[in-house]
């Protein structure tokens, strides 16, 4: 029995990292949205008005959520575009170096090295030893 219900977990687990949690969030956000319209025009109803600093302070926490799950995804994008252009840069440094000959590849080594940043580490590390 335990191992179906891990099996299940899994499963929900897979198909949530599939759809991702940003995306789980505004849905449910948005789900709760029309939820509290909804409740706000039967309040409407039957009483003739809504309370009004309620539903503003409602309205602005989702909105904000929005607002944080937008500033979420613009970071990821901008840290994706950074690695990109990390792998440019090495792909750039590599291509001429690659044609010269075996004897070089220290020297591979080593620019590969100062654009990752492992570079300055090693030389202080040498210093530190030697």
């Amino acid at each position: 029995m335990k191992e179906k219900k891990t099996g299940i977990l899994r499963k929900l687990k897979e198909r949530i990292s599939k759809v991702g949690t940003l995306n789980i969030v505004l849905v449910l956000v948005g789900a709760f949205f029309l939820w509290f319209n909804w409740r706000m025009l039967i309040i409407f109803q039957s009483m003739g008005q809504i309370p009004e600093t309620y539903a503003c302070a409602v309205i602005a926490a989702t909105i904000g959520e929005c607002g944080i799950c937008g500033w979420i995804r613009t970071t990821k994008d901008k840290r994706r575009e950074r690695e990109w252009l990390k792998e440019d840069e090495l792909a750039q440094i590599a291509a001429p170096i690659s044609l010269m000959d075996k004897s070089s590849t220290e020297d591979v080594e080593t620019l590969t090295g100062a654009v990752n940043g492992s570079y300055e580490e090693e030389n202080k590390e040498e210093e530190i030893n030697g």
